[in-house]
């Protein structure tokens, strides 16, 4: 390697302008996240994860009416094809949550492929939002219970209920505070930036392939432990600690030894 092209280099891309986005910012002049300009906090605090998905895809929130539309349009698209069913039947009871979506993912392009990208992208990626919580359950309650459920639930059911109607297989009615949560953890988790997945996805689209092929690349990116799969990782690490001395003993020997923490930094 010659002098030039070890000056230019730059450790896991800080610093390198990768491309521009309108969509979200983070950390900009110390602006904190934001989507299309509006502050994280204030979507979190006045927006459902349908409002914020729509202001992503379409560049302004809806209205009320389109609001309701965009609702039923994702209450229609919760259904799994009966083939995709089958595959997720036949996945191991002790796969990855994030294997069984990414395969999900790859398999539905299959049965539905994209094959006028202009006019389709949108209606995929909506898609993909309205069943990913039926795939990763159905396949759940399949693997361990041997049971095939219902992924419909009710019409009127929000993302984050319809994830929690599935995830206990219970269509009574969920604590609004849980359904809130998992809300407010969609809308923190929809949109970072340049991140590695969205880089990854990037990658793939450049090459002028299908959106399923993005999204199943940004998946394999995001499963990793040093992205998207650091928050089990730091799940893993928390899980060791005895109580709240044993936690700060044990983070600040790591710390002295200069050993990564999981769920702390963000490039």
């Amino acid at each position: 390697m010659n002098s030039t092209a070890a000056d230019s280099y730059s450790k896991g891309l800080a610093g390198v302008i990768a491309g521009k986005s309108s969509i979200s910012t983070v950390g900009l002049k110390g602006t904190g996240l934001t989507y299309r300009g509006y502050a994280i906090e204030d979507l979190c605090s006045q927006c459902t994860f349908e409002e914020v998905a729509y202001l992503l895809l379409f560049k302004e929130l809806p209205t009320r009416t389109q609001l309701h539309s965009f609702q039923d349009t994702i209450a229609a698209n919760r259904a799994l094809p009966v083939p995709l069913r089958t595959v997720l039947e036949q996945l191991p009871r002790d796969a990855h949550p994030m294997d069984v979506l990414r395969t999900g993912c790859s398999t539905l392009g299959t049965f539905e492929p994209e094959t006028h990208p202009n006019e389709q992208q949108v209606n995929i990626a909506i898609r993909l939002i309205s069943c990913y919580a039926s795939m990763l359950f159905y396949w759940y309650h399949f693997s361990h219970f041997g049971k095939r459920i219902d992924t419909g639930t009710s019409k009127k059911d929000s993302v984050a209920e319809h994830f929690l109607h599935l995830l206990h297989d219970d269509p009574k009615k969920i604590d609004p505070l849980c359904a809130r949560t998992v809300d407010a953890s969609l809308i923190l988790y929809a949109e970072h930036d340049f991140n590695a997945s969205t880089f990854a996805a990037r990658v793939t689209c450049a090459t002028l392939s299908d959106f399923y092929s993005c999204i199943t690349s940004a998946i394999g990116t995001l499963r990793g432990p040093l992205h998207g799969g650091a928050n089990e990782a730091a799940m893993h690490m928390l899980e060791g600690f005895k109580d709240e001395m044993d936690a700060r003993q044990q983070l600040e020997q790591m710390f002295a030894r200069k050993e990564l923490v999981m769920g702390f930094g963000h490039r």
